[in-house]
């Protein structure tokens, strides 16, 4: 079976995540090799599939004013990359 390019990119933020560390959508779409943008939506694909959790930091919550968003793999998450915590 061959992996689209949305595939790889999505097995390619698990395996980032699956460190333990928080990231933002902009450090996730660096490390992955992507776009923000794309990276934003295969993130909201694994999170309605449990893969991922996504924590919205609100603005007044945010040290630069903004909204911003934290990324962490779920237990599921690790599962489906071979780690369990």
């Amino acid at each position: 079976m061959q992996l689209n390019i949305n595939d790889e990119i999505k097995i390619r933020i698990l395996k980032q995540l699956s460190d333990g560390k928080v990231y933002s959508f902009y450090l996730l779409a660096k490390k992955a090799g992507a776009n923000n943008t794309t990276v934003k939506k295969n993130c909201a694909f694994l999170h309605t599939i449990g893969l991922i959790k996504i924590d919205e930091v609100s603005p007044e919550e945010s040290a630069s004013g903004t909204p911003s968003y934290r990324v962490t793999i779920t237990e599921d998450g690790l599962k489906a990359v071979g780690f369990v915590r």
